[in-house]
């Protein structure tokens, strides 16, 4: 399998090489405090440092950047760098930094070590006088109204449109972008750089800095580990022990668990939040995770590491990361679920954004592990580097909630499912600096399902943003456009209950915007790779149609409907639908009318985002049921990972699952051949409900529980998170019933469930 970024260069090894013989010899299972003067810590941390950023650096182009550049001006042509600035620059991406981008991989050429770096660059004169020529072109540009530091963020009249200088309205580029890459040039550089240059550096980077003093909105989770490495960054350049202890003091205070409802950072449950409330694992949390490593490596063995626990914060972040990645069966690569990426979902896989690959330094991750003692740490790389089974990267299976963020993920052997919901506590999606400006519909209950690991690839820009695979909408039934595509949700009876082999997933919708269309949704992830979908208590008021989509992805090869091959289509009363890995029982279904599309479809990528890629034609497939009388609950079942047609009947035809209940009141489900009952109480007042085997639950709130008879285990949650306590009684087939009263999580862990032996 291609790993990306997984190499640790020689430069940076021989550094750790010793902390790692250290820590083999010594077997201890932390990292012992070393009493040493700080100047030591700070010249041993710096050697790691510039060894880390040049091996991180590709050189290969830098002698068509040296002829290319004006040395006389300092600047590359505009045909190679756009040096747009101010109010006329582009805000994500800004392609200005290319030029500092350049900087930085000609440093690292000059400096040695890179990877497969020419030798001739090492210690080039003339490459080092074109670096300070690149260099003096910035520095003589660079603004000097300090508030356009913020770009817009309060507005334009602080840095109005015209003011000179390099800068952008999007603050990220200001405080982090070019900080970023100016704090690794010079630190590289080092006793080279002239007086000029050393101070020009440093203005650049305390003017970012101070923004911590400013406590500017935008700095949390992980824009406060990237400012924190700037500064770490610039303090062993100026050998300022001072600024370095408050650089990693504020490193440290975020690995700590995130509590509050829509506070950025690593929630309890190991998932990551960011811009208020949205699921952002594979962006924002992958920048603090790797921010992380480079940091905590950096200080390995010094007064400046992390403690046990604050790794253990940490280690239950790529924990959570494990579950949220998939394979790519057909390039080997793999990637973040989609859910994990909001509004990244705009950008193809060629614009090396998020969704080009998980952009994790699984090395790292592995060095991290030993140098910390930290188990977890180290299961994760080892588990990621050790292949994978279809779409399943890492081979793991299981259920898992992810209460803080309405968010479950179900793997199979050879398949991983994905759910995305959104309530009260949680946003939808977003749509910032023009990308995303369809993706209101993304969190409606969003199923993913991979099994090749390519079906959603590279297909935003093509497909019908109506028709998020998963969810049930009110087809057309809201604009969809930027401003109004980030929204809350307006329940709190989202989430659900895992038992860690299969869990249930509810969710209770109002479209937020219009309040025209509702419904209640239950997700039942059983044993043998089989998912009930059960909706009931649908309402829609508006005249548009309701659909329940199945799915919505990449054609590959026959689709089945009932057996027999077919193209699109619509059937009324369909048995069975089987495509590329997934098929569908429709089971008490004879007045629901499904539809079947494939064929090719295409898309702009500059229309939901500022990717250069052009229009892009796929061959997609959809399908999707349409209930005639909304009023009647409708159901499905999933057979996700099935080899082919046959397989999939023969699995269908055995199924032992049964839908006990489906209404207003309650969802069940009941599966005979496990012998385990699933049930949602909807009602505020709980309910009760019997299951085929004689077995009877009765809870006195709004609840979701699993009753594993063979096993004797019952598992509990209050989606809504504001109980403290649920009253249960079970009563097991010919036994007396047994009454049990549960103290439920509050605080950062309410939402996740609790269980107790019968």
């Amino acid at each position: 399998m291609l790993l990306p970024t997984v190499q640790v260069g020689f430069g940076i090894l021989r550094y750790l090489l010793p902390l790692l013989l250290l820590v083999g010899l010594s077997k201890q299972t932390s990292l012992p405090y070393t009493s040493r003067a700080a100047a030591d810590d700070i010249s041993t941390m710096t050697e790691r440092r510039i060894a880390a950023i040049v091996d991180s650096q590709s050189t290969g182009s830098v002698g068509s950047w040296l002829s290319s550049l004006d040395r006389g001006q300092g600047k590359w042509p505009d045909s190679q760098i756009n040096y747009a600035t101010g109010c006329n620059a582009q805000r994500a991406n800004w392609p200005a930094l290319n030029h500092w981008n350049r900087i930085v991989a000609m440093t690292a050429a000059w400096h040695g070590g890179a990877p497969n770096q020419d030798s001739k660059w090492v210690q080039n004169k003339d490459l080092r006088s074109a670096i300070s020529s690149a260099m003096g072109y910035w520095f003589s540009h660079d603004y000097k109204n300090d508030a356009c530091v913020n770009g817009d963020f309060h507005g334009k009249n602080a840095c109005p449109c015209g003011t000179p200088g390099f800068w952008n309205t999007n603050w990220y580029s200001n405080v982090l972008g070019l900080p970023l890459l100016v704090s690794q040039t010079c630190l590289v550089l080092g006793d080279s750089l002239s007086n000029s240059e050393r101070n020009s550096c440093t203005h650049i980077t305390s003017r970012a800095y101070a923004t911590f003093n400013a406590n500017e909105g935008y700095l949390t989770g992980a824009n406060v580990l990237d400012l924190a490495k700037i500064g770490a960054d610039d303090a062993m350049l100026m050998k300022n022990t001072t600024r370095l202890t408050d650089a990693y003091s504020r490193v440290h205070a975020q690995l700590v668990y995130s509590e509050k409802v829509k506070n950025d950072g690593v929630k309890a449950d190991g998932s990551f939040q960011q811009h208020g409330g949205l699921l952002y694992n594979g962006n924002y949390g992958n920048v603090f995770a790797k921010d992380v490593m480079e940091l905590e490596i950096n200080a390995a063995q010094t007064q400046f590491a992390a403690n046990q626990d604050q790794l253990g914060v940490f280690a239950a972040l790529l924990d959570s990361d494990r579950w949220m990645i998939f394979d790519n069966q057909k390039t080997s690569i793999m990637h973040w679920d989609f859910s994990a990426l909001p509004r990244f979902i705009a950008f193809p896989t060629a614009d090396y954004q998020p969704t080009h690959d998980i952009g994790i330094n699984l090395t790292a991750v592995e060095t991290l592990g030993r140098l910390s003692g930290n188990a977890v740490i180290t299961d994760v790389a080892n588990s990621l580097k050790g292949g994978s089974d279809g779409a399943n990267a890492g081979k793991l299976e299981g259920n898992r909630l992810f209460y803080a963020n309405d968010y479950m993920v179900h793997r199979g052997r050879n398949y991983v499912s994905t759910l995305k919901m959104y309530s009260e506590r949680t946003t939808n999606s977003e749509c910032t600096n023009s990308a995303n400006p369809f993706g209101f519909h993304l969190a409606d209950g969003t199923l993913y399902t991979y099994v090749q690991g390519n079906e959603y690839e590279d297909i935003a820009a093509a497909w019908d943003w109506d028709m998020i695979p998963g969810i049930s909408v009110d087809y057309k039934g809201t604009t969809l456009e930027c401003k109004s595509t980030t929204a809350t949700g307006k329940h709190s009876f989202v989430g659900g209950v895992s038992t860690g082999d299969v869990g249930i997933a509810v969710m209770r919708y109002t479209n937020p915007i219009t309040g025209k269309f509702s419904f209640q949704k239950a997700w039942f992830f059983t044993a043998d790779d089989t998912q009930r979908v059960l909706i009931g208590n649908i309402n829609n008021t508006s005249p548009v149609e309701v659909r329940s989509v199945l799915d919505q992805k990449r054609h590959s090869g026959d689709v089945y409907i009932d057996g027999q091959v077919s193209g699109g289509t619509t059937k009324q009363g369909p048995q069975s639908l089987w495509h590329a890995g997934v098929g569908y029982t429709f089971p008490n279904n004879t007045s629901a009318k499904l539809t079947v599309a494939t064929g090719n479809k295409s898309g702009a990528w500059n229309k939901i985002g500022t990717s250069g890629q052009g229009t892009t034609t796929v061959d997609l497939f959809s399908a999707y049921l349409v209930r005639t009388n909304t009023s009647q609950p409708l159901e499905y079942t999933i057979f996700p990972g099935t080899a082919d047609q046959g397989a999939f009947a023969s699995k269908a035809a055995a199924s032992a699952l049964q839908t006990v209940q489906n209404d207003a009141h309650i969802s069940a489900v009941y599966d005979s051949a496990a012998k385990v009952a699933y049930v949602v109480f909807w009602d505020e007042k709980g309910g009760a409900v019997s299951f085929p085997d004689g077995s009877n639950i009765r809870t006195n709130i709004a609840s979701t529980v699993i009753y594993d008879a063979g096993a004797g285990k019952v598992f509990a949650s209050d989606p809504t998170q504001k109980q403290t306590q649920l009253q249960l009684a079970i009563t097991p087939a010919g036994q007396p019933a047994v009454f049990k009263t549960l103290n439920l999580p509050t605080a950062g862990k309410a939402g996740s469930g609790v269980s107790f032996d019968l």
